[in-house]
């Protein structure tokens, strides 16, 4: 187990924009999330016009039970409504307000499960306006489906989706266990939609999919998300790869939205020596704390390393990715990374079970470059060799960014891939899915 600050644990929270899982807290990603804090902030109101915050919210409440002509929602919702406006004028798209159902379902996926159909989407929509299926999950009610990469979502319960945030389809897709939701979608290459009726269920995450030893013996595998589970995950990953016979690694994160913070560091910590920075986190007054990697994680490699990464690559994302990058312990192959370098903080609120993320903190890459995305620059770490999938390569099902990291690997451990049709006595064992 990793430590933690006894005060309030840091959290790289899920961001908004970046890719994410249908079913997850959200708006998985995004609107601001992380992992469960160790405690309650608690900090005094002040206002510099001599206006007390309580009081005043309180008569006004209280003013407009007494005098209001309609009917009035709860005093939850009213509350709740005014504290997501408090939040929304600090004009931080990751600070944010959750209600009870909403922290609770963060609680059950920082922990490796949720409530959904099991499909990752893309950071943003398409020109049309259409949200794309990054890919499904294993073994979820999204693949047994049908739902395939690249797939366009155009309509979600017969309404379209054009001009809706991400966040705002994922709100439409999300719902109670056991309950159907109907999707539209445009499959590049096929002419005509196809309806899907999808039963959500609770889904149990593989946080580490696709376990294989690809052509060449090189190891493949897919991290989707930083839970407590992902760095035992991994690590054990790579143990096997290792003793079947690896000689380079492809890890993928695209489409990972983030998770913990200390899963991050963790994760790191196999590939980078003892002594070297994880992370640089700058603190609300600009002091700076390094974060240093775990020597007793360390894996020593010694093999060649590809990460893939997409814009759907976020914060726990990054600051992997750009450790490697740092350090030059891995190729980075894919597109920029979706550009959020800042921490949230949850304060929950144990009278209700609702909780408020509040962004504490801004992190750096390992070596100190400021990646957070802004309106005045791009953000992101950029890949080394930058490839992009086109809408050729998706109806193909060609995957572009997994061919050119499988090209890099086999330049690296002189691998010569047999012309077709040749004879092979290659012994690579054959590429089996593992739990």
């Amino acid at each position: 187990m990793t430590q933690r600050k006894p005060f309030a644990t840091y959290l790289i929270a899920f961001c908004a924009g970046a890719s994410f899982i249908l079913g997850l807290t959200f708006p998985n990603s995004l609107g601001a999330q992380g992992g469960l804090p160790e405690g309650v902030a608690r900090a005094p109101f002040s206002g510099g016009t001599g206006l007390d915050p309580l009081a005043s919210y309180s008569t006004v409440l209280n003013q407009l039970k007494e005098n209001s002509y309609d009917e009035l929602p709860s005093d939850d919702e009213l509350t709740y409504a005014a504290i997501r406006g408090m939040l929304k004028t600090v004009d931080d798209p990751y600070t944010r307000f959750l209600e009870p159902k909403e922290y609770k379902a963060l609680a059950d996926e920082n922990e490796g499960e949720f409530v959904g159909i099991g499909a990752v989407l893309q950071a943003l929509p398409t020109k049309e306006g259409f949200v794309r299926i990054d890919r499904p999950l294993s073994n979820t009610p999204a693949e047994r489906a049908g739902i395939q990469k690249g797939d366009l979502i155009t309509k979600v319960d017969g309404k379209g989706v054009n001009g809706l945030t991400v966040d705002e389809v994922v709100g439409m897709i999300r719902g109670a266990p056991d309950t159907p939701v109907r999707l539209t979608i445009q499959r590049p290459g096929k002419p005509e939609p196809l309806e899907m009726r999808i039963i959500r269920q609770r889904v149990e995450v593989e946080v580490v999919q696709n376990i294989k030893l690809q052509e060449g013996n090189i190891g493949y595998l897919w991290l989707q998300q930083f839970n407590q589970r992902s760095d035992e995950k991994l690590g054990q990953a790579i143990t096997d790869l290792k003793q079947r016979g690896m000689k380079g690694l492809i890890l993928d994160l695209r489409g990972n939205p983030g998770g913990l913070l200390d899963s991050a560091i963790d994760i790191v910590s196999r590939f980078a020596p003892p002594g070297s920075n994880a992370v640089v986190i700058v603190e609300a007054g600009g002091q700076q704390q390094v974060k240093k990697v775990n020597p007793r994680k360390y894996m020593r490699p010694d093999f060649p390393i590809v990460v893939l990464v997409n814009h759907g690559s976020a914060s726990a994302s990054e600051i992997v990715a750009g450790a490697l990058k740092d350090y030059g312990l891995a190729t980075i192959v894919g597109e920029t990374t979706f550009g959020k370098g800042l921490v949230q903080t949850i304060f929950p609120r144990p009278t209700d079970g609702s909780a408020v993320l509040i962004t504490t903190n801004k992190y750096l890459t390992s070596k100190g470059r400021d990646i957070n995305r802004s309106r005045a620059r791009r953000g992101g770490v950029e890949p080394d060799v930058h490839v992009e999938i086109t809408e050729a390569d998706y109806a193909a099902a060609k995957d572009t960014q997994l061919d050119k990291a499988l090209q890099i690997l086999w330049q690296k451990v002189g691998y010569v891939k047999p012309a077709p049709g040749a004879a092979t006595s290659s012994t690579a064992p054959a590429n089996v899915p593992r739990q």
